[in-house]
């Protein structure tokens, strides 16, 4: 009885500390994960934001300053900024500054009042003079007295001369987007989670919690915080980690860099109060208390019950086994009364067999004398065997050795493989973390074309496809959209590095250059292509095929009409459910051709529920079939009559049926090459 309770307790216990644990471990696990993504994004926030000031000091309007011989006026420079303003509505103003710190031109209307006057040496201007670009937060007077981010860059001029300071300003309180999906989930509200985001001092930047307190005041619990920190200053890399006080459960992380941006020392703090963090763990301990109970009264008497009713039997069959073993084979056994009460069940069967067993044993130790005299004789010829079998077992160990030593060398050059397979994929996914940066956001897509899809699958885990969305503002202030889908020569790693070259090119034509005829573009980053690959020199021969196909799509939202060329790739679109084809020209962006390659520009007007696609070769060429068809090609006709099929359906359904489509023709078979899809609805 005392073993059945002993076990009943150690079982809740341990199904109580097991539970719990696993409940305290998930909120910690939960922490980590959201606290690593918001500073991810907060990290990734402000290098693009550095990034964007960056370019801008560049600019060809603005690098000429206001004096000299070929100086830009302070209107061309205010209407430059009013253009980088429009496209990137995220920031609050734009101003130029000279070397002096005098303000130039704004283009926030109210602080006209400011221009012409020297700002203080006091924020940013104390570090400007040292760093290219840098950042600051304090209150502006533009901003009305609200917390601002200040990104300020030199300028130079084509000598690169200092000639002036551009200034951009974005409010604090647009950080409050990279805790959206956190501080709203209607779950964490129920938790009452705390997000708080501090500088280097301690200062709030920001927090769900106390919200008026902005740059006003440190954290509360900044000198607890501090405590932890100093025993990670010696790592080299900062970690989320884990600590509570009496009321709350803390997540800290200190901010890691995104790219070339190293961080500003900031820290993400997270919490919960303690009794909703161990809410669930606390109401499972009383739980399984009052479970416990009726379990071991319940046991209890089982233990006494079965202890009466089997006990007795079993002492007296374990009697005249004690007298067995002694070697008392003429023990008289006969039907005690123990088991007068077990003659049909287990027990009664039990003491029959004992009982048969027992006379039986008797005639079997006679026979056995009889047969140890064999034995003995058997055993002389054992011997002889023995001894042949040893010198067996002593060649077979001599093949064993050589094998465990063939079997450590082949262990050493599996860990040697396995090693260098772990860094090579490590590579290739932290290369695919930088291509995923490169590709546009699916938010901003869906920004620039609220009925639109990209069905995206890359065969390895990086790829030689990627796709290009870029809004701009033409000189004559028409909304300008370009759209590409881009097909580089090869896929995994080789196509990566394709379609980096292809991105960076593209941005340089028309970003930067402001290029907006989609022939010219192509002609440019096909001469950018040879160029960068050193296709005409003869030293490079082994690259004059590297290249890519492109479909180039300058859509223009304001006059409603698209421009499109393309390179091996076609344009398909349905107006008034009327399919149209425009094919591509048949030539390459980089590579060396002997033929003349020639590049048709295609203009179209854009019709409210007109449908585009642009894509790569991918989904046509995929091998498979349906069931009981050969495997072959899905071919662009089948691709063709698909999307005539979803075009009753809205963009984000019509995504969801390409890509299942293209699970179910593909089937056991290995994708052959990346899959993307575009498709648009006006």
């Amino acid at each position: 009885m005392v073993l059945v309770l002993f076990s009943c307790l150690a079982l809740l216990y341990l199904a109580n500390y097991e539970t719990q644990s696993s409940l305290r471990e998930g909120i910690k696990i939960k922490l980590e994960r959201e606290s690593n993504f918001a500073m991810e994004n907060i990290d990734r926030f402000i290098y693009e934001r550095l990034n964007d000031i960056s370019t801008f000091a560049k600019d060809g309007v603005i690098s000429k300053g206001t004096v000299g011989k070929d100086a830009s006026t302070a209107n061309q420079i205010n209407e430059r900024l009013t253009l980088f303003s429009r496209s990137n509505p995220l920031y609050l103003n734009l101003s130029y500054f000279d070397t002096s710190r005098v303000r130039i031109t704004d283009t926030d209307t109210t602080a006209y009042i400011l221009i012409g006057q020297k700002h203080n040496l006091d924020k940013y201007w104390t570090r400007i003079g040292k760093e290219e670009v840098v950042l600051d937060i304090s209150f502006s007077d533009e901003s009305k007295n609200a917390p601002v981010i200040h990104f300020a860059s030199k300028v130079h001029n084509q000598k690169g001369d200092y000639i002036g300071v551009i200034v951009s300003q974005v409010l604090v309180s647009k950080l409050n987007e990279l805790f959206k999906s956190i501080v709203e989930d209607e779950s964490q509200k129920n938790r009452k989670l705390g997000v708080a985001l501090l500088d280097s001092l301690g200062n709030i930047l920001y927090s769900n919690e106390l919200k008026n307190n902005t740059l006003q005041e440190k954290y509360p619990e900044i000198d607890v915080l501090n405590t932890y920190i100093k025993k990670q200053i010696k790592q080299q890399r900062w970690l989320p980690n884990y600590f509570e006080s009496k009321e709350k459960v803390f997540f800290y992380i200190k901010e890691n860099g995104y790219e070339a941006y190293r961080g500003q020392e900031w820290t993400l703090v997270m919490s919960l109060p303690r009794e909703v963090a161990y809410k669930n763990a606390e109401e499972l301990r009383t739980r399984l208390f009052f479970i416990s109970i009726p379990i071991l009264l319940v046991s209890t008497f089982l233990a006494l019950f079965f202890g009466q009713y089997f006990a007795y039997p079993i002492v007296a069959l374990t009697d005249a086994v004690e007298e067995l073993e002694k070697g008392n084979l003429n023990l008289n056994l006969t039907v005690q009364k123990e088991f007068g009460n077990h003659k049909h069940d287990e027990i009664g069967t039990l003491w029959s067999h004992f009982v048969s067993m027992a006379n039986k044993l008797r005639f079997k130790v006679l026979e056995q004398d009889d047969l140890n005299h064999e034995l003995i004789d058997i055993n002389e010829q054992f011997k002889v065997k023995i001894e042949e079998v040893q010198i067996k077992s002593e060649e077979i160990q001599s093949q064993n050795e050589k094998m465990r030593i063939q079997r450590i060398d082949l262990e050493s050059a599996m860990k040697e493989i396995e090693k260098k397979n772990k860094n090579i994929t490590s590579s290739i996914n932290y290369a695919e973390r930088i291509q995923s940066a490169i590709l546009p956001d699916r938010e901003y897509i869906r920004s620039l074309f609220p009925q639109s899809f990209v069905l995206f699958k890359p065969r390895d885990i990086v790829s030689g496809d990627f796709y290009w969305f870029r809004k701009m503002i033409s000189a004559e202030g028409d909304e300008i959209i370009a759209v590409a889908a881009v097909d580089c020569t090869g896929h995994g790693v080789p196509g990566a590095l394709m379609s980096v070259i292809g991105d960076t090119l593209m941005y340089q034509v028309i970003v930067v250059e402001r290029t907006y005829e989609p022939d010219q573009i192509l002609r440019k980053v096909n001469n950018g292509v040879k160029k960068i690959l050193k296709q005409e020199d003869v030293h490079h021969h082994h690259n004059k095929h590297d290249g890519m196909d492109m479909a180039l799509c300058m859509i223009n939202k304001t006059k409603m009409t698209i421009k499109y060329v393309g390179a091996h790739r076609p344009l398909w679109y349905f107006s008034q459910n009327n399919f149209q084809e425009i094919d591509g020209d048949r030539i390459t962006v980089g590579g060396i051709s002997k033929k003349k390659q020639e590049l048709h520009a295609h203009q179209l007007d854009i019709h409210k529920g007109d449908t585009f696609y642009i894509f790569s070769d991918g989904y046509a060429d995929q091998f498979g079939g349906y069931r009981d068809m050969s495997a072959r090609k899905y071919s662009p006709s089948r691709l063709r009559k698909l999307l005539a099929d979803v075009q009753a359906h809205d963009m984000q359904t019509q995504h969801f049926i390409l890509d299942n489509e293209f699970e179910l023709w593909k089937g056991n078979e290995s994708q052959l090459d990346d899959v993307m899809v575009i498709g648009i609805r006006f």
